[in-house]
């Protein structure tokens, strides 16, 4: 049995979906987030940054981050083929896109929407901003003109978890009708993601704008 400690409006909800889209058993912890439980001593052994999703393991460990969390899962539950096994010729693209959004994409976010963070100098935040979005409008590209070429998925013909991340990230874009605006194969994937039953549960807990509505 899993627990995953979460919260709406965080990146908690792709752990989520995994763990509905694999059927597997799990309890849903929501962390008092406002209420300071992320800085507690039994969450810090959980998560020692304080930040969500965390997932606790039945033999008694834990982990954290969330696509290691969605990878592990996945490698665990091989039944669900969520993700290509490392004999596939589709694993070494599963873990470039996953890595490509959690390290390239994911960050980008983190900079428009906490620029204090990454600037000693308060004048300098609306400047970090600024290129945060210019950035992450080029990585869009580039996942834009991989589906383009490979899609309807990040895998091609093959759903997988990457799919669930893309689209929870595009979430967290300021206005993401905006985004699928300008690249429509995304909201594609956005589109079919969404369309998933199970899919479709972890999200409504979550309460995030889709760009879809």
């Amino acid at each position: 049995m899993y627990t995953l400690y979460w919260h709406p409006f965080s990146s908690s909800y792709a752990p989520m979906a995994v763990l509905e889209e694999l059927g597997v058993k799990f309890d849903l912890y929501e962390v008092d987030y406002d209420g300071g439980e992320t800085s507690t001593p039994e969450y810090r052994a959980l998560q020692p940054l304080g930040l969500i999703p965390a997932l606790k393991i039945e033999e008694g460990r834990s982990m954290f981050e969330s696509a290691a969390i969605i990878i592990f899962l996945c490698d665990r539950h091989q039944e669900a083929e969520l993700a290509p096994m490392p004999e596939e010729a589709e694993r070494g693209a599963f873990l470039q896109w996953m890595l490509f959004m959690t390290d390239t994409v994911y960050p980008s976010y983190n900079r428009y929407y906490h620029p204090e963070r990454y600037t000693s100098d308060p004048t300098g935040e609306a400047g970090v901003k600024e290129q945060a979005m210019v950035l992450a409008q080029n990585q869009w590209q580039v996942i834009e003109d991989e589906l383009a070429s490979s899609g309807p998925w990040l895998l091609g013909d093959r759903f997988s978890a990457c799919d669930i991340y893309l689209q929870m990230i595009t979430t967290w874009h300021e206005g993401p009708k905006d985004l699928f605006a300008k690249f429509p194969k995304v909201r594609q994937v956005a589109e079919g993601v969404l369309a998933r039953e199970a899919t479709r549960r972890a999200f409504e807990r979550h309460n995030f704008p889709s760009g879809l509505e």
